[in-house]
């Protein structure tokens, strides 16, 4: 979801699975046999088969973490006879965030969510991958359930990655020799590998995947891309950003020399092997849990994060066969103009910050884009310019270097529905239209206020996302994309027609796009160290 709002609020390899028509469901509970053992889960209200916190791999805790994700260990003896109740959502991966939204934390956290009909076999799939800058965010996240999707005939998966320091450390200890210490990536890879292996057994089509997410979310749908050209995925959506959103991430060890200075751990060889002794409870001080936590996001290392896009494009190595649905919100920045308050109160500074992430371009090209005189305040300017930089524009840019080689769909979100995000004012910006992607209902039931019209409009869009989802290379219903940066769009939840899909184009939103950024895109990221800034 957001990319830092959360946190303000607040094996051996698998053999092939049993191929199960569907989940058995002797004495009305749910139940699948896995490589791993059996699973039992629970019906929902409309009968859909439901399995929690399902493990993909082993605890990143010990010596484990900082490593890629380990195999599960195989039972011995009678795997029918090991039996995992998946009843509750298992453990959030550690994390800076307080509250209750979210279950436990627990290094063990690499689990999953399945949500699939009843009855039926080789359904479709969707997978969905929660944002929150790759520092926060949980597949217990309650805006983000599947029985929609399940009672319309489409199995849902969810999952966790590792998140902030314990996914990407940014060690000068690892990495190098073609091994990547982005670790949440490698996270989001091992768990594709095991839905597309053991999918079969809750009635899914392995051959018909369809991953997506929203903003970091969005980023990791990317990165497999990318990472993966040859993919078996049906279709991907993309949500707010992709591979060029950033986050931004600091210096080799400038970061993490600061975590190990508060817990009592040296600089130098042997810093990790300190670190992986210290609780991640302990890790999780004032000052991390402010500040430090965002400095810790996947690096480039030209392994499973790149610095040349168009070169990988042009050289065949990107997944241009998968039909894809990208979009936006039409205010992307405003909830960022309250979430980085403290540092965007004078635009000339923040676009000169780690968190705006801009270095790459000119200040003088960035005070001229964003005339004082067209927002109200100078952290709604700064928010605007985050939205753009993050948001919009990585869109955009992708859209007209992709699109002639992949079939692409985008759609702009109007929804002005405060209630989602949770601040008013501020709709429609980053985030909003998840949960009428996903169909509302229960995932509205964390929400208040919500409106008879907003679960009309749930339904709608939630309708013809399914539709697309069942089969992607006939599109969503309306052109695709062209480059140029004037291609078509579909505008949704319009206020005064909320339930039409209204034709548009690009070019109403993408002029600074198209003249600031796009021409700079290949320059970014400008390595910042956050340390120095925040000292």
């Amino acid at each position: 979801m957001l990319f830092k709002l959360l946190s303000l609020a607040a094996c051996l390899p698998f053999a092939a699975a049993s191929p199960c028509a569907k989940p058995s469901s002797a004495s009305g509970t749910p139940r699948v046999l896995l490589p791993q053992g059996t699973v039992d889960g629970f019906r929902d209200s409309h009968n859909n088969s439901v399995f929690l916190g399902i493990p993909f791999a082993q605890s990143t805790g010990g010596q484990n973490r900082w490593k890629r994700p380990q195999d599960l260990p195989l039972p011995q003896g009678n795997k029918s006879a090991d039996v995992f109740h998946a009843t509750s959502y298992g453990p959030t991966c550690p994390q800076a965030i307080t509250g209750t939204s979210y279950s436990r934390q627990d290094e063990d956290c690499l689990n999953l969510n399945v949500w699939a009909p009843s009855e039926g076999a080789k359904l479709p799939v969707f997978v969905y991958m929660y944002g929150g800058a790759m520092v926060t965010g949980s597949s217990s996240n309650p805006q983000f359930q599947g029985n929609n999707f399940a009672r319309n005939g489409v199995i849902f998966v969810s999952f966790n990655t590792r998140e902030s320091i314990w996914a990407s450390p940014n060690s000068a200890e690892l990495g190098g020799d073609g091994k990547s210490q982005n670790f949440s990536i490698l996270d989001v890879e091992k768990a594709l590998d095991w839905i597309h292996q053991n999918i079969v057994s809750f009635g899914g089509d392995p051959d018909h995947i369809v991953f997506g997410g929203h903003s970091s979310g969005s980023v990791h749908v990317d990165h497999y891309l990318w990472n993966h050209p040859d993919t078996w995925l049906k279709g991907a959506v993309q949500m707010s950003a992709n591979a060029v959103s950033g986050p931004a991430y600091a210096p080799s060890n400038a970061a993490l020399d600061v975590v190990a200075a508060e817990v009592g751990c040296g600089t130098g060889p042997g810093q990790l092997e300190c670190l992986r002794a210290v609780d991640a409870l302990a890790m999780q001080t004032a000052f991390f849990n402010a500040t430090a936590h965002t400095w810790f996001t996947p690096v480039i290392d030209d392994v499973t994060r790149f610095a040349d896009y168009p070169a990988r494009l042009a050289a065949g190595a990107y997944a241009s066969h998968v039909p894809l649905l990208t979009g936006n919100s039409a205010g992307e920045g405003t909830i960022f103009s309250l979430v980085y308050a403290a540092e965007n109160a004078d635009f000339a500074d923040w676009i000169a910050t780690f968190d705006a992430d801009s270095a790459h371009v000119p200040a003088a090209a960035l005070r001229a884009a964003y005339d004082t005189a067209d927002f109200a305040t100078e952290s709604l300017r700064s928010g605007a310019q985050y939205g753009d930089a993050r948001f919009n524009c990585p869109v955009d840019y992708f859209v007209d270097l992709r699109g002639a080689a992949q079939a692409t769909w985008e759609y702009r979100f109007y929804g002005a529905y405060d209630n989602v995000v949770g601040v008013p004012g501020t709709a429609p910006t980053h985030g909003t239209e998840i949960p009428f992607f996903l169909g509302g209902n229960e995932c509205f039931a964390s929400l208040q206020g919500v409106t008879a019209a907003q679960q009309a409009l749930a339904d709608a869009i939630h309708a013809w996302f399914v539709a697309w989802i069942k089969d992607p290379a006939a599109g969503p219903g309306w052109e695709q994309v062209k480059p140029g940066g004037d291609g078509a769009l579909v505008k949704l939840g319009v206020p005064g027609d909320e339930l039409a899909r209204v034709p548009g184009s690009a070019s109403g939103h993408n002029a600074r796009c198209q003249a600031v950024y796009k021409p700079l895109f290949p320059e970014y990221p400008v390595v910042q160290n956050p340390v120095r800034k925040s000292s």
